[in-house]
């Protein structure tokens, strides 16, 4: 039997446009409007509207972890992410109402917040369906496309920039909707669960939620003091946006060059972005006063971490043998829940302390945070251990690919075949495909027969034998 290459799968535009324009939506959203302050009792919280909407995020988030089968179902429908979109759209409307009241703080938040989190694990389910790299390539693509759309609202006029957020949901999905289509990638194969992930592999994942807790939390408190109350949330941004864009296209580069075994993707990315962070602490008091402010430059490396994260989340989602949009769930909801709770904490920092120390004291101690986070939680060491599990997922989908495409496997026989080189057995098959064993069992005859083999045990040799092959070849 002849060798053919593994096929390569290859971003897909669609997905990437999909992804840009919720990109493009959350930081509009979250940069773009005026900041609110709410008055509960004695006490003002500075930007309400960020933190109410965190937090309905947050509170979706854990509703799809405990009922993840009806979540599964709902975000299925194109009907339902359509509605997400219809109540973002109209988040957007309120939020550009003058003399924004209490009730319709808190409508925004909630308009925008849940529907937005649910659309955010769609999202992580089409794009964990991806080889991890392929993923981390399209999320960094996406992310830096919306930074320069931003850039572009910036300077639009107010209606017309309110008009195009207001389609940006309904682009998204229907770019979605595109995306299901796309033929780049086998449905389903990239997001099969793997088998028997390592522990240690679990214990990373652990470390990593406690590092994007600290992230988020070191975030929050900078929001409360980007601006004043009544002004423009980010006066910055501009400058955030095209640092952001900047990272994300270096960021690819070294994804094209990981790809060559030239350089460390994940680790690299990870790197620049608290770097970034940790220089805007660092240089707030320096370029008080100036365009390009330290809390810009903050705002650039959370963003670059965020997208970081997400490539983290798909990956690890897939090496523990879990589902990506949960991941997603459990991910975000750690890192938005720690921006919320730095929010509420630099609040109360600001009713506590004298107005011009705690901007200083804040900032120090966000940038501790992000310190403790980098050098004690989640640190480029657990990038690298990562980074080599995700080749090896990368090598089997290689293995998967070749065969497939030598021995003329259909669709659904690649994702049985896929399960099999990872060791399932045929019950475990069927569960995880939702079909029945017979039909599980009969895909693989036709497998067996289309490869030239008489069982499991002469399919793995014969993985081995081509995954020797495709190694000599590069």
């Amino acid at each position: 039997m002849s060798k053919a290459p593994a096929q390569t799968a290859r971003p897909s535009w669609s997905r990437i446009a999909g992804f840009a324009c919720y990109q493009g939506f959350v930081f509009a959203a979250f940069y773009l409007g005026t900041n609110h302050q709410l008055a509960l009792g004695p006490f003002t919280f500075e930007r309400a509207e960020l933190l109410l909407t965190l937090a309905f995020m947050v509170a979706a988030f854990i509703g799809e972890r405990n009922a993840p089968d009806v979540a599964h179902r709902a975000l299925s429908r194109s009907g339902t992410l359509a509605a997400f979109a219809a109540f973002m759209s109209a988040g957007a409307a309120v939020s550009a109402m003058p003399g924004t009241t209490p009730a319709e703080v808190v409508a925004e938040g909630l308009l925008i917040g849940a529907p937005m989190a649910l659309t955010l694990t769609a999202w992580g389910k089409t794009l964990g369906e991806n080889p991890p790299r392929l993923a981390a390539t399209e999320i960094f693509a996406a992310t830096g496309i919306a930074a320069a759309c931003c850039i572009a609202l910036w300077f639009l006029p107010e209606a017309i920039g309110y008009a195009a957020r207001c389609v940006l949901p309904f682009a998204g999905v229907a770019f979605m909707e595109i995306s299901k289509r796309d033929t780049n990638v086998v449905e389903g194969d990239a997001a099969a669960p793997i088998s028997a992930a390592p522990k240690r592999i679990r214990r990373l994942s652990t470390r990593m939620l406690a590092g994007a807790l600290l992230f988020g939390v070191a975030a929050g408190f900078v929001e409360a003091y980007r601006s004043d109350p009544g002004s423009i949330a980010t006066p910055s941004l501009p400058y955030a946006m095209f640092i952001v864009a900047l990272f994300c296209a270096g960021v690819l580069e070294t994804l094209h060059a990981d790809e060559r075994g030239e350089r460390d993707a994940f680790s690299m990315s990870y790197r620049i972005a608290f770097t970034l962070t940790l220089a805007g602490f660092l240089f707030t008091p320096v370029l008080e006063g100036l365009d390009i402010t330290g809390d810009a430059i903050v705002l650039a490396g959370y963003l670059g971490l965020s997208a970081a994260f997400a490539s983290l989340f798909c990956a690890s989602a897939q090496l523990e043998g879990a589902n990506c949009a949960l991941a997603f769930a459990q991910g975000f909801a750690v890192l938005y829940g720690g921006e919320a709770l730095g929010i509420f904490l630099a609040n109360g920092f600001d009713a506590a302390s004298p107005l011009h120390v705690t901007p200083y004291a804040v900032m120090a101690f966000a940038g501790l945070a992000v310190v403790c986070a980098f050098t004690f939680l989640f640190t480029e060491r657990d990038f690298r251990a990562l980074s080599t599990q995700v080749d090896a997922v990368d090598n089997t989908e290689a293995v998967r690919d070749a065969i497939a495409k030598a021995t003329g496997l259909s669709a659904r026989e690649t994702e049985v075949l896929a399960l099999a080189l990872r060791g399932r057995t045929n019950e475990r098959i069927a569960q995880e495909l939702f079909i029945a064993k017979s039909t599980a069992d009969t895909h693989l005859r036709r497998i067996y027969t289309k490869c030239g083999v008489h069982g499991r045990q002469e399919l793995l040799d014969l993985a081995e034998r081509t995954a020797r092959t495709l190694a000599n070849t590069r």
